[in-house]
């Protein structure tokens, strides 16, 4: 993988990071999560200048995360709405805060994730195995699946052989 191209291979965490890696993409998902649809509501509420909003808004829209469309209101008004793939991330952007509130700054509980329903407050994102157990990384290993290309095959099996190395020697 290339520093210049970072999609060269096609490791899912490159993928997404080529995508979403920059400080302003999951602001952008995140207004959206928030009710921000048109260009000016997330302008004002971010703080970007416009080449930039302009830049990152094509670049979503090109990967299926949000829709384009005219405002049904306003033939002149151009609304964004997330798309089905791009609220997938919620999960994903759940788990990045509750990260930053335990791991960032003063490890203050900025933001609740409730859920409507029931006022009640969410559970920590946390991956667990396919009976339920919470499972940290130590108990997870990242193989090569069936459509990872050479590079990306030699690097996880790679990681493989070195763990299985230290796990040896702290044996011993």
């Amino acid at each position: 993988m290339s520093k210049s191209n970072p999609c060269q291979g096609n490791c899912p965490i490159a993928r997404v990071t080529a995508l979403l890696g920059d400080g302003w993409s999951l602001m952008i998902i995140r207004e959206a999560f928030l009710g921000s649809g048109k260009f000016n509501e997330f302008e004002r509420r971010l703080g970007i200048a416009r080449n930039i909003l302009t830049n990152r808004l094509r670049k979503l829209v090109g990967a299926g995360l949000l829709k384009r469309r005219e405002s049904e209101t306003d033939r002149r008004v151009v609304e964004y709405r997330l798309t089905a793939a791009g609220r997938a991330l919620f999960p994903v952007l759940i788990a990045l805060s509750q990260w930053s509130e335990q791991h960032l700054g003063d490890c203050s509980h900025s933001v609740r994730y409730v859920e409507r329903a029931t006022g009640e407050e969410i559970r920590p994102i946390r991956v667990v195995s396919a009976d339920g157990r919470e499972l940290d990384a130590g108990e997870l290993v990242m193989l090569p699946g069936p459509d990872a290309d050479p590079a990306l095959r030699a690097r996880l099996n790679a990681a493989l052989d070195q763990a299985g190395s230290e796990a040896a020697r702290a044996a011993s």
